[in-house]
């Protein structure tokens, strides 16, 4: 390799490394470019009969183990999801087709999300969509039928349902995806749309998606069963961040020009 393809690529690696290593500010929130993992609360509806559509809301408490408190000054980074409908259920087993989850986040008066200090979910669905709309998700097939997300578990379409869901997700640019209504302009889009999980079923997605459930922290038991917010638990997002879109894909175009002049002044001499 010659001292002119040497510098070339000792460049491209500093730079990969200082991307690699940095942080990006979205909106005020300084999140980690790489691979991330975003842990947070979930609150939804029992599926079952005369409920086919799995909805519901919670806040992200973490990212990479680092609390959101931690990540920006007042702010709290909630979601809503809905879309998800049941296309096969049994006592075992629910899947469900199409699906959506927006990310809110907010500051100031929209810092607001508490479900166990509100009266009712009608309030707390208020509080997890009051902010600037982050990112805008569609569910993306996990098998041959093309369904988005799979929970397991006992008693499932019950009120007493405890178990778990795995599924995928891809960025959705427009937010009209699986009837969403919350439109275009989520601010951490670009940054998200990595297509970095590999997936058996309609190519790449953006986020791999895992969840529990059960009825033991319901925050609004008088509500319950067949309330919106009647099961609780957990749920977490792995995706991949890269930072300023537009400078890398400038970056790329860059380092092909400066290729190319490269192997023009070997094929010259």
């Amino acid at each position: 390799m010659n001292k002119s393809l040497k510098a070339l690529a000792a460049g491209m690696m500093l730079v990969a490394s200082s991307y690699a290593a940095a942080d990006v500010n979205i909106g005020g929130l300084t999140v980690p470019t790489g691979p991330v993992f975003t842990v947070a609360s979930i609150y939804e509806n029992v599926v079952g009969p005369g409920s086919t559509t799995l909805a519901g809301y919670g806040e992200v408490t973490q990212i990479n183990g680092v609390a959101i408190s931690s990540l920006c000054a007042g702010c709290e980074l909630t979601y809503r999801f809905g879309g998800y409908t049941v296309s096969a259920l049994t006592p075992t087993q629910v899947n469900f087709a199409g699906g959506f989850i927006n990310f809110y986040l907010g500051f100031g008066a929209a810092n607001d999300f508490n479900p166990f200090g509100t009266t009712n979910s009608a309030a707390d669905l208020a509080a997890a969509t009051n902010g600037t709309l982050f990112l805008t998700l569609r569910g993306h097939a996990v098998n041959a039928a093309g369904d988005t997300f799979i929970g397991t578990g006992t008693n499932i379409g019950l009120s007493s349902a405890v178990g778990n869901g795995s599924g995928l997700a891809d960025v959705d640019m427009t937010g009209l995806a699986n009837g969403n209504t919350a439109g275009a302009g989520a601010i951490a889009n670009r940054n998200f749309d990595t297509n970095s999980i590999a997936a058996l079923f309609g190519g790449f997605a953006d986020f791999q998606i895992g969840s529990s459930f059960s009825n033991v922290v319901a925050p609004h038991p008088l509500e319950c069963p067949a309330g919106p917010a009647c099961l609780g638990g957990s749920l977490d997002a792995r995706g991949l961040v890269i930072p300023e879109p537009d400078s890398m894909a400038l970056l790329g175009l860059g380092v092909v020009a400066l290729g190319l002049g490269l192997r023009r002044r070997s094929v010259a001499k």
